[in-house]
């Protein structure tokens, strides 16, 4: 049985809708991070699993039982919140306010926390004596998370518990959650930081509008078509020294300029496929072999791929998926690539394209980069040639806009329509 339970849960805040059919199971011993844009309902969220708010629809169940049928006191020995604000009327010492949490295990000495074992696990040990009103914002979360401690609660809710705290901190916290979280406290936790979530969650749930966007594993559900469809930004996903990161750039894609698909490899392209991708171009590529660095760019920025494995000529399924790639494309690019017997297969998906009507650019890089002399075909065949990346992304930007006028090196000032929207 799953230790929290949502089925079809909706709920409204006078009538205004804030979240809508929200389903997903809590395990005991999980460690979910939960994420998504202001306004999305993650606070609601988990003040509904608390117990603390009443839906709209559907049921919120904890150990089985509906949040409805707890007293607060019983509901506190199963979780216990750690709130995004807390405000205390009462000049009262740290030690007595994290003793408060202690109030739901009654008066049974046995049953009770020390408040100041409590504080020395969480490394403030030193604040016991101090004021609560005197302490710090980041100093103030962490005796409120002392405080939920006492509880002994199996299910430790926390909303952005980081959110006051400096760089050290935040990365003791959630070392600290971690820890918690092995000695079998299950945590549901909202922050905002993505790369912080990555980093430490097992889980991620992702709001959206009110919605389940995705649950599940980070590197699943923080794909960046995920996160640009839910905050409406571009994401760049990255792996570096056994480490994922995300990136970001503040640009909205607007409507699609059209798309491109690139010849590429070795590093060739991975420049152009950033600029395209920020441009506002649907980008592709192909065939590129796994590890490259232009197949590792492309992965980051969620391109759709022709790939082979590492150190292989391209075989014929690449192949094929690399030409159904090109008869979508509205223009086809190739870069300086080097040309050898490995990839030659490229240059003669790119004389079938060129053949069946798609536009074929490339720079002249290309020429002197063939070692087995395939390239000498591509003029002759309609490929028409630029004397650099920056003068074909200036042309895509000319004949996107609908603008004639394109000069490329070795051709005329003319050009084909503008690219399809």
């Amino acid at each position: 049985m799953a230790l929290v339970t949502l089925r079809d849960v909706d709920f409204a805040y006078d009538e205004r809708p804030v979240l809508r059919r929200i389903s997903f199971d809590l395990q005991a011993g999980d460690f979910v991070g939960i994420v998504g844009p202001n306004g999305s309902g993650k606070s609601t969220l988990i003040d509904l699993i608390d117990g603390l708010l009443r839906p709209a629809a559907g049921e919120v169940l904890v150990n089985g039982i509906s949040t409805q049928k707890y007293r607060r006191r019983d509901m506190a020995r199963e979780v216990a919140l750690v709130p995004q604000h807390f405000d205390l009327d009462f000049d009262l010492a740290v030690r007595e306010v994290v003793e408060m949490g202690s109030y739901c295990r009654g008066k049974d000495a046995a049953a009770r926390s020390d408040p100041d074992q409590t504080l020395a696990r969480l490394g403030v040990a030193e604040l016991a004596d101090r004021r609560f009103t005197e302490l710090s914002g980041g100093e103030r979360q962490l005796v409120v998370l002392a405080q939920a401690l006492m509880q002994q609660a199996q299910l430790l809710l926390l909303d952005e518990p980081a959110s006051a705290l400096d760089v050290s901190h935040q990365l003791r916290l959630f070392d600290l959650l971690q820890r918690l979280n092995r000695d079998g406290v299950t945590v549901l936790c909202i922050l905002h930081d993505l790369n912080l979530a990555i980093h430490y969650f097992e889980k991620l749930l992702v709001l959206s509008d009110g919605e389940v966007a995705a649950y599940g594993p980070p590197d699943e559900v923080l794909r960046p078509a995920i996160v640009e469809a839910v905050y409406g930004v571009r994401a760049y996903l990255h792996k570096h020294a056994g480490r994922t990161y995300l990136t970001f750039s503040p640009r909205l894609r607007g409507e699609r300029l059209g798309r491109v698909h690139l010849v590429c490899g070795g590093g060739t392209g991975a420049g152009l496929m950033r600029e395209l991708v920020d441009a506002g171009y649907d980008v592709s590529a192909g065939v590129l072999n796994a590890l490259d660095t232009d197949e590792e760019t492309g992965s980051e920025l969620g391109l759709s791929m022709a790939v082979e494995a590492p150190f292989t000529p391209v075989g014929d399924e690449a192949h094929a998926q690399n030409l159904e790639l090109m008869r979508t494309a509205d223009v086809v690019m190739v870069t300086a690539v080097p040309v050898s017997h490995g990839n030659a297969r490229n240059i003669g998906a790119v004389l079938e394209a060129v053949a069946a009507g798609t536009p074929v650019w490339a720079v002249r890089g290309l020429l002197d980069a063939d070692f087995i002399g395939l390239t000498d075909e591509l003029e002759p065949a309609g490929v028409e040639f630029f004397a650099d990346d920056a003068g074909m992304f200036a042309a895509l930007g000319e004949r996107s806009s609908g603008r004639r006028g394109v000069h490329k090196s070795g051709a005329g000032p003319s050009g084909p329509p503008a690219l399809k929207t």
